[in-house]
Formats: C-alpha cells, sequence, structure tokens
C-alpha cells in the first residue's frame, strides 16, 4: 500500500489511531509525502517501509505542545460563574471556566513530555536511529523534503509516481499492475461527455437525459427498456442517499422568475 500524505499535523488522538490502523495492514506501507508531512503527518509515516518525499515538501516538525484555556476571568468580567461537582481532584482541569492552577500546568506540562517522549521514540524505532539523533533533528524543528533525506528523516526523494513504481517493482512479480486509488474520486458535471449526452435530444425526453445522467454518475450500464415516470425522483433521490463523500458536484441554476415562483409556491 502506498500511503499518500498531506498535512501539517494535528491532535495526537488522531495521528496516534491512524498509525495504528496502519500497523493493523497486512500488506507493506511505503510512504508518499505532497507538501506537507510535518508534525501528526510525520508521526502516521513512522511504519512504512520506505518514505519518499518531494525536495520542497515540509516535514519532520517532531515536536508536541498542549493548550489550556483558562476563560475564568473574562467570565467573571461578565458575571458568569459556574458550578462542578468533579469526581477528582484534577476532572475539571481542562474546562475553561477552570482557573490554571500551578498542579494543573505541571499536569499538562507533564503528559506534553510523556507524549514527545513517545513520539521521538517512534521515530527512533521507524527510522533506525539513536535517542541522541532524534533530539537533533526534533524540537520541532520543520524540514524541507531535501533537508530531511540528509537528516535521515525519509528514505528518497520523488514523488507519488516513484512511490508507486518502487511499490510496484518490490513486492510485485506482474508486469501489469492495476493500481487502485482510494477514496475514489467523486464525479463532477465537468467529467461527463455532454456532447454525447446530449446529442439527438431533440427525439429524446427528460427521462431519457436523467438515464443517461444516472448512468454516467453511478457507473451504471445502459439497460434497454422503457423509463419510468418517476426517473428523475428515484435518481434525485439516489443522489440524496449517497454519502457526502461520494456525491457528485451539482450547480443548478434558474432564472429570477422561476425562482420566485419556487419560493412562493413554498417548494
Amino acid at each position: 500500500m502506498v500511503l499518500r500524505v498531506d498535512s501539517p499535523g494535528g491532535s495526537v488522538v488522531s495521528s496516534e489511531a491512524i498509525l495504528e490502523e496502519i500497523k493493523l495492514l497486512d500488506k507493506p506501507v511505503i510512504c508518499s509525502m505532497s507538501n506537507a508531512a510535518a508534525s501528526g503527518g510525520y508521526y502516521i509515516s513512522m511504519n512504512s517501509e520506505k518514505i519518499f518525499a518531494q525536495p520542497t515538501t515540509l516535514t519532520g516538525s517532531i515536536g508536541v505542545f498542549g493548550i489550556k484555556v483558562d476563560a475564568s476571568k473574562w467570565a467573571e468580567s461578565y458575571g458568569i460563574h459556574s458550578d462542578q461537582y468533579p469526581r477528582g481532584s484534577h476532572a475539571t482541569a481542562m474546562h475553561p471556566l477552570t482557573p490554571l492552577t500551578p498542579n494543573t500546568k505541571n499536569n499538562i506540562s507533564r503528559m506534553v513530555l510523556d507524549y514527545y517522549d513517545y513520539f521521538k521514540s517512534l521515530v527512533a524505532e521507524g527510522r533506525s536511529l539513536s535517542a541522541k539523533e532524534v533530539e537533533r533533528v526534533a524540537k520541532g524543528r520543520v524540514w524541507t523534503g531535501e533537508q530531511a533525506k540528509e537528516e535521515g528523516l525519509v528514505d528518497a526523494l520523488g514523488g507519488l509516481d516513484r512511490a508507486i513504481s518502487y511499490a510496484r517493482t518490490t513486492h510485485t512479480t506482474a508486469e501489469d499492475v492495476e493500481v487502485e486509488h482510494w477514496p475514489r474520486r467523486t464525479l463532477s458535471l465537468e467529467d461527463l461527455n455532454w456532447s454525447e449526452m446530449l446529442m439527438g435530444t431533440k427525439e429524446s425526453s427528460i427521462s431519457d437525459i436523467f438515464e443517461k445522467l444516472r448512468a454516467a454518475i453511478m457507473g451504471i450500464e445502459e439497460e434497454g427498456g422503457e423509463s419510468t415516470p418517476s426517473l428523475e425522483q428515484s435518481f434525485l433521490s439516489e443522489l440524496a442517499e449517497l454519502k457526502f463523500a461520494e456525491k457528485p458536484h451539482f450547480l443548478l441554476t434558474m432564472d429570477e422568475n422561476t425562482a420566485l415562483d419556487l419560493i412562493l409556491r413554498g417548494e
């Protein structure tokens, strides 16, 4: 599997969840870094057999920080007060209306340092580096792909095509290998062959056009048979039931009088 990473980072929890899912894969993972693969983006690459980066990729940023919002004084200035009945002395420590106490500050600092040490241990294991070598390139420093290769943070320079080529030549024996891209690309109206779809529409009904449009979007080959009167409604229902990421992009336009008429009729 080729893992394409284009992320400046994110939460520790999300990064760890993604990395653990990658570890569960029963196949080699090759990482291809896009514009950015920093912090959490670099974190999730640590189980990769080989890492490819562009010379200008921004990567590294091996570091962790934590934020505690203390809005207690602001709330008090507006007469806002809160009451809690915590089950522990630090149960409400991260609540925005709970003041930042020295104990809370120490706990947050200790938690951040623990996460930072764990991040560095992942890098040391994943990149076969010593703790001292990791510490030298860590501390939140951001590196270009070219610099990262010199520091041992990535293996080679190249884009997605080179990563796929490496996976093909290293882990397959067949000459013709089909590459599947996930998530699957959503279809937009620009992708449709409108000239072919609308040619000869003088003798075609609106239902015929909807059937062709539905077939193109849903990947269904046209079959013989008469169109049903409710085809448009069923097609739009199918679109509504699709998951958001799978929906095609539509832009419907109408003239002002028609729009006002629809509004006045409550449709």
